[in-house]
């Protein structure tokens, strides 16, 4: 019986080695689920927002989407798709200024010094033509920060010309000389 009752307390042992274990890994998930915001991840959504400049230069109107994107990019197919489609509003055609990329891609070390001096850091970039946007993987905390501005101006209304152009020639004028043969 004596050896019946030892090896329960083995097993107890061991039971409690293996709760201090756990105990240990439960503490380590804990600390290491206080710093996973400071981890960089794949961007998997941005802003999109778009921007409607009048005739006088001033923003009439701003209109925010979200955007799920794959892999870190936004596809052509995705960018000329919003282009075409976000073109038109309150019944004016706009034309296309520019395209703003805003990408948090900081380093988790520089965190830091970001919070004390963000006048040093820019992370605005300018779409200067028409290909897959990359982005870059951002810190968990800045994720929602990243965002595409599109910047639509209203196009003038086109003036129809009625009035028929005169062209006047400076010069001799030549005369066909043109002899007719009497009968």
């Amino acid at each position: 019986m004596e050896q019946h009752v030892q090896h329960y307390s083995d097993i107890d042992m061991s039971s409690e080695e293996e709760l201090e274990d756990d105990a240990w890994m439960d503490t380590l998930e804990k600390e290491e689920n206080d710093y996973k915001s400071f981890y960089k991840e794949k961007v998997d959504i941005i802003k999109i927002i778009y921007t409607y400049v009048d005739g006088n230069n001033n923003i009439y109107y701003v209109k925010k989407d979200n955007l799920l994107i794959d892999n870190n990019i936004t596809s052509k197919a995705q960018l000329i798709y919003l282009l075409k489609t976000n073109k038109d509003y309150n019944n004016k055609h706009h034309k296309l200024i520019s395209i703003l990329q805003y990408n948090i891609d900081l380093e988790p070390e520089d965190v830091l010094n970001y919070l004390k001096h963000q006048e040093n850091y820019n992370f605005l970039s300018i779409v200067s033509k028409l290909s897959d946007v990359k982005w870059n993987d951002t810190i968990n905390i800045f994720k929602n920060l990243n965002s595409l501005h599109i910047v639509y101006y209203e196009e003038p209304i086109k003036r129809i010309n009625n009035t028929k152009k005169v062209y006047i020639r400076h010069g001799k004028l030549k005369r066909n000389k043109h002899t007719r043969k009497r009968i």
